[in-house]
């Protein structure tokens, strides 16, 4: 067999062959090294967050504008964009700002064409625990022939719950309602919820109080008679 017939047999076919070959791989490689942006916006997460201060960022999310090449960009999702703040260090109310590029993590190779805003405001709000006594109000006088003998109220000590700024100067809690004493006649135990006011989010033992009244009447003794 004829080996130089065989290779220069269909020669017009063969060439064809190559430059489609060629003109693909061109292609392709041109593409790779295509440049692209792409806009994202990534939530602003926090790490390492004690249970005792509540962290509020503003904003809560930033858009970024990243550029690579068409297969990296191609590539990326949100979960590849991270931004995190390591709290780890940080327990009393405080605010300040960061540079939201020194805490934005991106895939290598990638370029960060613009991120909005610059800046992160960071609001850190310590809380606190606090027992404080309950108070309970009266309006209106006892009926005539009726008097107090005892009153209990359960509990006389509550621990309040909150942001450390605003419940270190309640000492006191009350009770939502007054008890009109011209209507008590006879023993009575009333439960009332607790009044949160401003700065307690919650309490920590009991929302209501019961108030017990222990009361004479000189009248049912006469009439028992």
């Amino acid at each position: 067999m004829n080996i130089k017939k065989i290779f220069f047999n269909n020669k017009g076919l063969k060439t064809s062959a190559f430059l489609l070959a060629l003109f693909v791989w061109v292609m392709i490689s041109g593409r790779e090294r295509t440049y692209l942006e792409r806009s994202f916006e990534i939530n602003v997460e926090n790490q390492n967050v004690s249970q005792m201060i509540d962290v509020h960022c503003r904003p809560a999310k930033v858009r970024v504008v990243i550029r690579g090449t068409s297969k990296e960009i191609g590539d990326i999702t949100g979960e590849d964009l991270k931004l995190h703040l390591d709290l780890d260090n940080v327990n009393d109310s405080t605010r300040f700002s960061i540079f939201t590029e020194d805490y934005l993590k991106i895939p290598e190779n990638i370029e960060i064409v613009s991120i909005n805003p610059k800046m992160i405001e960071v609001t850190v709000k310590e809380f606190y625990y606090k027992e404080v006594p309950v108070r309970v109000l009266y309006s209106g006088r006892m009926p005539k022939g009726v008097s107090l003998i005892e009153r209990k109220i359960i509990p006389e000590k509550v621990r309040i719950f909150g942001y450390k700024s605003q419940i270190m100067n309640i000492n006191t809690v009350f009770a939502v309602d007054k008890i009109d004493l011209s209507k008590v006649t006879e023993n009575k135990t009333l439960t009332i919820p607790l009044d949160k006011g401003k700065g307690i989010l919650r309490f920590e033992d009991s929302e209501n109080v019961s108030i017990s009244l222990i009361v004479k009447n000189i009248y049912e003794k006469r009439n028992s008679k």
